[in-house]
């Protein structure tokens, strides 16, 4: 009795271990951590049992857990020591255990060659494996193993399966000769071109999406490996996966440029057309005709219609390639009637990543830079959102920029009005404000209206502005005034209020404004004395570039003085009658003195020729308008967004660089054609298609058809007439056979009872069921025959009495 009940306790141990194993290894398959508790418990004997057990789950868990190890870098567990007991798995027939194995190969078979040469042998025996996947992974594996003897057995291996009837073999080729270029390019570059020119006729769209990445790692510039290929590439263009497409549009925009005749500008408006016929612009937007089309070759309008296709694409490449096809081989007007611009800006405001927006619309503002007509109708998407990233809002405001017109001025107007007011960020105020400043330059209304706004902004601001803020509105009134200052006394004025009141405290915002008074000194010379007069006794309290500024601008207005009393007498000019030359020296004094360099060294120079009494000389070079020694002072060296908030990609603007055409005016159309025709296509897929019903399924699906009923009776009339010829097979012996459907397969069998099947009833059935068939279908004589002597092989058992039978229902069925 004790000894049945400690069995039963031990039995239920032993369930107990072998249920929360299972559900250890069945939560695995679920991602759950607590089969990562389970794995780390095995000890590295446990570990190396479970890869020598003749359970695949076992080994499958063991591997599992090294790739876990492998993953992560835990070095606590010593995982080359499983090596050998790792490798020899790779003959297990479970898929996923000899994939694990290869992801283990590829870490450690340089470190072990000798023992890694074990296993090619089996890698080898997978490349016949009737499952297309294992095939293609099994040549991953092998080609991804580096070691240079197994260079020749790659290349046998690459041989072989060139001709595989699978696709994604055929596509993992492609790969493998990219890895022989990059490693083996100088040794085997001849039959690696050979290989892949044979690679280039396949006639499968995935096959091709693998040769184009091939081309552009391997071959880019060789574009001549194209010319029997460039039509049927365009033709498959649509099928071909994303990053092929973007790959063949690189390329074929490269193609056109170099082989294909640039196209003609024709001008429509005139009635001679052949005089007002020119070559496309080596520029985007200069052509000088109002209305115009263009011509083209053929194939270029063939690589051109491929294009329109895919503005229906998801992939934002493709659309930006896309793009910049029409870009480099069109016109605005095509480029703008292609949709292209509504299609990348709708992906734009779609997309939610932040790096594909930053890209999208960095190349938005290239093309809105060079023709802002192509967006201007979307003026509206390009508005910032509050959850938009600092580096998108900038953008779309440099957009904005571009676009702004008579039309839309008033509505982006305001709206920037409302980011400066509202915004925290100071990156987002400055280009908001220069965004602004764009409105400005359209019309003189909305100069005023513009710096009067930043005056009133400065003012009322109870905060304060940020010195980078003030710098940019002062830098943007600055640049208004500029361009002419008579018309903006006013404004000039009120400036000088901000500086005596202390408004602007920044260094650089204060330097721009004193600068301003020297710049219009000889416009209206009275207001200036009164600047200097006011800010010279905090002199000491300036920054820097404050000091230098008021000390450039007694100069100047002591050269101004000078030239007044030259021109009112002869008399000579009296230093110490002027008031303003007394300025000028009391601050020169204090700038002998001064811890910068910068002021120093401007005293040094002016006093210098003030104290020598060339008064002349110093009129010239102080008057001269915007002098780059001292003048104008740049914006705050310590804001790093102020140098320059258009931050587009250096690799962007090199993508979209205009292509210039290598090719003459003069090359005869004809040649050109001649290069481009078709090479031979290579349909590998026939090879899987075996005597079997799916021809016949093929030719029954054949009337589902998106047709008009005109035109499905056509072809359906068609396919009836023509079903014995497609239904038919000749035998290597020459023997014709006819393929049937199911019924007409079993419709030999006798509808009659069990004991009654060889009677003479069914025979009769049977040989009338022939004379009918033959009678309605219009067979081949020769088909007859060939029917008649099979039946005769297959009834050679009948007897005379069925014979007989048959022959007295064949007359009843005539009758």
């Amino acid at each position: 009795m004790v000894d049945s009940i400690s069995q039963i306790a031990s039995a239920l141990e032993s369930a107990k271990a072998i249920t929360l194993e299972a559900a250890a290894v069945a939560s695995s398959k679920l991602g759950e951590s607590s089969y990562t508790h389970y794995s780390k418990n095995l000890s590295t004997q446990q570990l190396r049992n479970l890869l020598n057990s003749r359970n695949s789950r076992e080994v499958k868990d063991a591997m599992k857990r090294i790739l876990s190890i492998l993953a992560s870098n835990d070095t606590s567990v010593d995982i080359e020591e499983f090596f050998s007991d790792v490798v020899k798995n790779i003959s297990s027939d479970d898929i996923k255990i000899k994939r694990m194995v290869y992801l283990y190969l590829l870490r450690y078979a340089e470190k072990d060659q000798n023992l890694a040469l074990l296993s090619v042998n089996a890698i080898q025996k997978t490349l016949a494996d009737s499952n297309p996947d294992v095939r293609a992974f099994s040549l991953k594996a092998l080609s991804d193993i580096k070691i240079p003897s197994l260079t020749p057995i790659i290349l046998l291996s690459v041989r072989k399966l060139i001709v595989d009837p699978s696709p994604t073999v055929r596509s993992e080729v492609a790969c493998t000769l990219m890895k022989l270029y990059r490693w083996k390019r100088n040794e085997i570059e001849e039959d690696i071109m050979d290989l892949y020119t044979d690679l280039m006729c396949d006639s499968d769209p995935k096959v091709i999406s693998s040769v184009l990445v091939v081309f552009k790692e391997c071959f880019p510039d060789r574009l001549e490996l194209l010319h029997g290929h460039y039509r049927y590439f365009c033709q498959i263009l649509k099928k071909l996966d994303s990053w092929a497409q973007s790959y063949l549009v690189e390329t074929l925009i490269r193609y056109c440029k170099r082989y294909i005749v640039k196209p003609m500008v024709v001008d429509i408006s005139s009635k001679d057309v052949s005089s007002n016929c020119v070559p496309l612009p080596d520029k985007y937007n200069q052509i000088i005709f109002p209305v115009y089309e263009l011509r083209m070759e053929k194939d270029l309008e063939l690589f051109i219609n491929s294009l329109k296709v895919l503005r229906f694409s998801t992939s934002p490449v493709v659309i930006v390639s896309c793009c910049n096809a029409f870009f480099q081989l069109t016109t605005p007007n095509d480029f703008r009637n292609s949709r292209f611009p509504e299609v990348l800006t709708n992906i734009t405001v779609a997309t939610s990543n932040l790096g594909v927006k930053t890209f999208l619309l960095q190349s938005i503002l290239l093309y809105s830079k060079m023709d802002s007509t192509l967006f201007q109708q979307f003026n509206r998407e390009f508005l910032p959102f509050p959850s938009d990233n600092v580096t998108v809002v900038c953008l779309k405001l440099q957009i904005l920029s571009t676009l702004i017109n008579d039309t839309n001025v008033e509505f982006i107007l305001r709206e920037l009005k409302k980011i400066i007011k509202h915004q925290k960020n100071e990156k987002i105020i400055i280009v908001a404000s220069q965004t602004m400043a764009s409105c400005g330059k359209l019309s003189v209304t909305l100069e005023s209206h513009m710096m009067k706004w930043f005056i009133k902004v400065i003012e009322s601001d109870k905060n304060g502005l940020t010195n980078n803020v003030l710098d940019c509105f002062v830098n943007i009134i600055r640049e208004l005034v500029s361009y002419n200052p008579r018309r903006h006394l006013k404004i000039i004025l009120k400036l000088a209020d901000l500086l005596t009141t202390n408004h602007v405290r920044a260094d650089n915002a204060r330097a721009g404004i004193i600068w301003l008074f020297g710049e219009i000194a000889g416009i209206e010379y009275k207001v200036c004395p009164d600047i200097v007069r006011n800010l010279i006794n905090g002199f000491v309290d300036e920054g820097p570039k404050s000091r230098r500024q008021l000390i450039l601008l007694s100069a100047k207005l002591a050269s101004y003085e000078y030239d007044q009393n030259k021109e009112s007498s002869n008399e000579s000019y009296n230093v110490d009658d002027s008031r303003i030359m007394r300025m000028f020296q009391y601050l020169a004094y204090l700038g002998k003195f001064d811890d910068d360099y910068g002021v120093r060294d401007m005293v040094r120079y002016l006093t210098s020729l003030f104290d020598s009494g060339k008064y002349e000389i110093a009129t010239l070079l102080l008057q001269a308008p915007k002098l780059d020694i001292w003048d104008k002072p740049a914006l705050n060296e310590d804001a790093d967004f102020a140098e320059d908030t258009e931050d587009i990609d250096h690799d962007l603007i090199a993508y979209h660089s205009y292509i210039p055409w290598d090719v003459s005016d003069n090359v005869n159309s004809s040649e050109v054609l001649d290069i481009r025709e078709g090479l031979p296509l290579k349909d590998y897929n026939k090879f899987k298609k075996s005597f079997s019903s799916e021809n016949y399924v093929e030719t029954s699906n054949s009337f589902v058809h998106n047709n008009t009923p005109e035109e499905l009776h056509n072809e359906t009339t068609s396919t009836l007439s023509t079903s014995a010829t497609r239904n038919s097979f000749t035998s290597n012996t020459g023997k014709k056979y006819k393929l049937q459907s199911l019924d007409e397969f079993f419709s030999d069998v006798p509808a009659v009872p069990q004991a009654k099947k060889y009677s003479s009833l069914s025979k009769k059935k049977k040989i009338i069921r022939v004379v009918e068939s033959s009678s309605e279908e219009e067979t081949d004589p020769s088909e007859e025959g060939d029917d008649e002597e099979d039946e005769e092989e297959d009834d050679d058992e009948t007897s005379e009495d069925d014979s007989e039978t048959s022959s007295s229902g064949l007359e009843s069925s005539e009758d």
